[in-house]
């Protein structure tokens, strides 16, 4: 298994894992939390868009449409793509994941 093919089995998993999440989750509004990313890792977001750029790909970020969690969009390998993590969910962690799967 060469390493696009690592990367996308990963990004498979993350994608499942999100849609998961997303099922399971109450709407964070009515928890009182919100996505916001202003409090992202900076560093790490960076590093995220520069690996993934380094590869011709590009990245987009957002909010759902309620607001309620964050909305990650990935071009450039294979078909677009976009995963929802909750509030809830470490944005760190996920951000890590994209850079060691496009590292």
């Amino acid at each position: 298994m060469g390493p696009n093919d690592r990367a996308k089995a990963a990004r498979e998993d993350r994608a499942r894992a999100s849609q998961e999440a997303k099922k399971r989750r109450v709407s964070n509004r009515t928890q009182g939390t919100v996505a916001d990313w202003a409090s992202a890792d900076g560093e790490l977001l960076t590093k995220a868009v520069a690996s993934i750029a380094r590869h011709g790909g590009a990245i987009r970020l957002g909010y759902t449409r309620d607001g309620g969690a964050y909305a990650v969009g990935i071009y450039g390998d294979g078909d677009p793509f976009t995963e929802y993590i909750p509030p809830s969910e470490n944005l760190s962690d996920y951000l890590r994941g994209l850079i060691e799967d496009y590292g």
